[in-house]
């Protein structure tokens, strides 16, 4: 796998191999209610799902401190939008490809319940000051014909310049070929060079999209 950037970026979507990443263990918690687990999904949990949905999963950054990762939940809606609002108007911005300074309870709520047969989203909890805090997560949704789907990563400014970004990343693309897909693409504004780079660095093509010379699609096979 490529290597991790010195800036992690906010990816917006509209919307080579990729290798695992690593995951470690994780204390045993009792896991906060999760759509995913109060539903009888006609498709079972995949292993890494299942892994998440138990709370088992951390990913480190560069610093060595490892973070936990879990599905996103209903009760997450207060810490999204205090993450969101933690985040640069730039940033903001290339997050949702248009100006929205601030996430509403219903955005925030309708967000925190992705649909469990198709998408995945994770967040990737803090510590010390951020205690009790999302400090970002990745996210994929996927389409009807159940073969590709959307990606989009974020994180808060505290949590940049780690690597998490990258690793957030091929862990949802991990997760998604776990449930079958198997193309992944984003669109991303052609001014964010660090979410473009981290685009490259996971082996992505990008692309102009030739619907708005503005944004760029990043798009590859899992």
């Amino acid at each position: 796998m490529s290597h991790a950037l010195d800036t992690d970026p906010v990816g917006a979507i509209t919307t080579g191999a990729i290798t695992a990443p690593a995951i470690n263990a994780a204390p045993a918690a009792r896991a906060p209610i999760n759509k995913v687990s109060t539903l009888t999904s006609a498709r079972p949990l995949s292993p890494l799902r299942e892994r998440l949905l138990r709370r088992k999963v951390t990913i480190a950054g560069k610093d060595g401190h490892p973070h936990l990762a879990r599905p996103i939940n209903e009760t997450d809606a207060g810490r999204l939008i205090r993450c969101y609002d933690a985040m640069t108007d730039r940033g903001r911005w290339f997050r949702v490809l248009h100006h929205l300074p601030h996430l509403t309870q219903d955005m925030a709520r309708d967000f925190c319940t992705p649909d469990p047969e198709r998408d995945l989203c994770i967040v990737l909890e803090g510590d010390g000051p951020l205690e009790g805090e999302i400090l970002g997560g990745a996210r994929i949704t996927g389409s009807k014909d159940g073969k590709t789907a959307e990606y989009s990563v974020t994180l808060r400014p505290e949590a940049e310049g780690l690597g998490l970004a990258h690793k957030a990343l091929e862990l949802v693309f991990e997760a998604a070929r776990e449930m079958g897909y198997t193309h992944i693409w984003g669109t991303i504004h052609s001014e964010n060079g660090p979410m473009l780079q981290l685009a490259h660095s996971l082996n992505l093509h990008v692309h102009r999209d030739p619907n708005d010379a503005a944004l760029m699609v990043s798009e590859g096979d899992l």
